[in-house]
């Protein structure tokens, strides 16, 4: 397997501290936003040097009124403090809503960027990726990265900058008790970094055993029919205990590493309060220092290790998001996509489809399931094509549509290569309905019409040519009846008859069926063929079948085998040759079918 398709095979990410690369392409979705962080950084400035202002407040207030033993005339010092309280919860206020604001628009960017990018991948690429995780790059992902933002390495300049303003305002103040104060930040750093370092372990296994429990609950609620069918109740339930026990575990892990630092904080921080009143003890005694100064300088040192709390909790936020980072960059950095040629035409079809010498393996030295191929499919014609299961094809409306490029000889559209015309508009050219039909959440309007503009005289037209009428009489709420998830409330019949709808109404060049009426009863499957008889006189109808009996008034029928195209001729003739074609109608006459 390559190295691009290899990349969801693990959700585990190298935990480097810091990924700088990282940081600054993430940066990149803050850039459109520069006017908006020219503002928080102001805002976080202003902040910073509102944080040092109520303990300037409080020495001076202290120093000037209490020897007088009077307030009087310190009401304007006064509600300046409260002036000081009340500026510092607006500026506060503004910035986290500013945050906030700035790191949803980011990941609304970045959402659409990742929805955008899957919608360009190829076929090939889905087949290989599950569903459930590149669910979880757009979803889970995207979040823990919005933690980073909303909490991040932009609140970490904040916090940076009021160390900076409460440090600065100590050393101004007295140096010597500043010393003091910070002298015990020795002791802080070691714990915050074994903190980090239990913290960031803990939290990354707790990570892995939630996305197992997820993991299991998406398989287990998908194949709950199967689970109920065969008594599996029991059994699943157990399994999910076990994941829960072992996410709980993960989390006490977490939780005891919380449970240890914020405590030792606490012990620090109190030390650090002992040690300056014992330091302050004598200098008031040798009149060096004020009670003002003391009394500040005790209510600096407990700002001053908030931010410094608030800085180990938003590392581990850190490193959860960069993990994510990386896996969200890894989905975007992939290319595997059908390429479009430079100065692509536009696709018409007036005279045939060709293919010409065409093979083709789904894996790079892999089977060849299309083996040099080559056919016509001429404008107006219906064209069968039968063969075993495996044979190869389903494969060739894969190749006809481009959702994989042939590896050898090629197929042309009025003698164009389908490699030099436009995708989108090559496609517009086919209608295909498969042996699975996907029906959209919505309205049966909705999943008739798609995105394409409405049209009411050509919806009524479709509705009669594809046997959809009765349905629609039937249902209470006509078009406007909501399918539920997966078309749920309709049969497979009528999802059946909803597929040749929506493909009519996309009035396409070509019919393109793939098992069409493999999986239906007697009676959708003649209003199928009703169907298909209506159209074929204008479409060209290109058909894998099946049930042979569909196609015994095809144009021309391919037999193939093991990928190689081993007969071609009308029904009749093939029967007279007894040969493949010929074995498999009898195959399918013993099994009860009417040839």
């Amino acid at each position: 397997m390559s190295e691009q398709g290899a990349f969801f095979q693990s959700d585990r990410v190298d935990q480097r501290p810091m990924r700088h690369a990282l940081l600054w392409r993430l940066a990149g979705y803050l850039r459109p936003q520069w006017a908006a962080l020219l503002a928080l950084l102001v805002l976080m400035a202003l902040g910073a040097f509102l944080e040092v202002l109520p303990s300037e407040l409080t020495l001076r207030l202290i120093n000037r009124f209490m020897g007088q033993g009077s307030l009087k005339g310190a009401a304007p010092m006064v509600a300046g403090f409260f002036g000081v309280l009340i500026a510092g919860f607006l500026v506060s206020f503004a910035r986290y809503f500013l945050l906030a604001k700035v790191g949803q628009k980011a990941m609304l960017d970045l959402r659409v960027q990742l929805f955008a990018h899957l919608m360009g991948r190829s076929t090939e690429f889905f087949h290989r990726n599950p569903v459930g995780r590149l669910m979880t790059r757009v979803t889970s992902d995207v979040q823990n990265l919005n933690e980073m933002f909303a909490s991040g390495f932009v609140a970490i300049v904040g916090d940076a900058l009021s160390l900076l303003a409460i440090v600065a305002w100590m050393f101004w103040t007295h140096p010597g008790m500043a010393l003091v104060a910070l002298g015990i930040l020795p002791f802080l750093l070691v714990a915050t970094e074994v903190f980090r370092r239990r913290a960031g372990e803990a939290f990354r296994e707790t990570q892995r055993r939630y996305a197992a429990i997820n993991a299991f609950l998406q398989e287990q609620i998908s194949g709950m029919g199967l689970v109920q069918v065969n008594a599996q109740e029991a059994h699943s339930s157990q399994q999910f205990r076990n994941l829960n026990e072992d996410y709980f575990q993960a989390f006490l892990r977490t939780i005891f590493a919380y449970a240890v630092f914020f405590p030792v904080v606490e012990f620090i921080t109190s030390g650090t309060l002992a040690a300056l009143i014992f330091y302050a003890g004598f200098k008031l005694q040798a009149g060096a220092i004020t009670w003002g100064l003391l009394l500040a300088f005790i209510q600096q040192s407990s700002r001053f290790f908030r931010p410094i709390r608030e800085l180990a909790e938003r590392y581990n936020v850190m490193q959860t998001a960069l993990a994510s980072s990386e896996r969200i960059f890894r989905l975007l950095d992939n290319r595997e996509e059908i390429p479009e040629a430079p100065g692509a035409k536009p696709a018409v079809f007036a005279g045939e489809i060709r293919f010409d010498e065409v093979t083709f393996a789904y894996e790079e030295g892999g089977r060849k399931v299309v083996r040099a191929l080559s056919g016509l499919i001429p404008k107006g014609k219906r064209i069968a094509v039968v063969g075993h299961t495996g044979a190869g094809k389903s494969t060739l409306i894969n190749l006809l549509m481009r959702f994989y490029d042939v590896h050898e000889g090629r197929i042309t559209v009025d003698g164009v290569d389908v490699r030099e015309l436009k995708i989108r508009s090559l496609r517009d050219l086919f209608g295909l309905v498969l042996q699975d039909v996907f029906v959209f959440s919505g309205t049966l309007r909705d999943n008739i019409v798609l995105d394409r503009p409405m049209d009411e005289a050509r919806l009524t037209s479709v509705l009669e040519q594809s046997q959809l009428k009765d349905l629609v009489g039937r249902l209470p709420q006509g078009l406007d009846t909501q399918v539920g998830e997966r078309g749920q409330k309709l049969s497979a019949g009528e999802r059946q008859l909803l597929a040749f709808a929506r493909m009519l109404y996309l009035e396409p060049a070509v019919l393109l069926l793939d098992e069409a009426t493999a999986n239906i009863d007697s009676e959708t499957e003649a209003k199928i063929q009703t169907v298909i008889e209506r159209v074929s006189h204008r479409l060209t109808t290109f058909t894998i079948a099946h049930r042979l009996s569909t196609i015994r008034d095809a144009d021309e029928i391919w037999v193939m085998d093991q990928g190689a195209l081993v007969e071609r001729g009308t029904h009749d003739g093939l029967i007279s040759q007894d040969g493949v074609y010929a074995k498999l109608v009898r195959l399918q006459f013993a099994d009860g079918e009417a040839a």
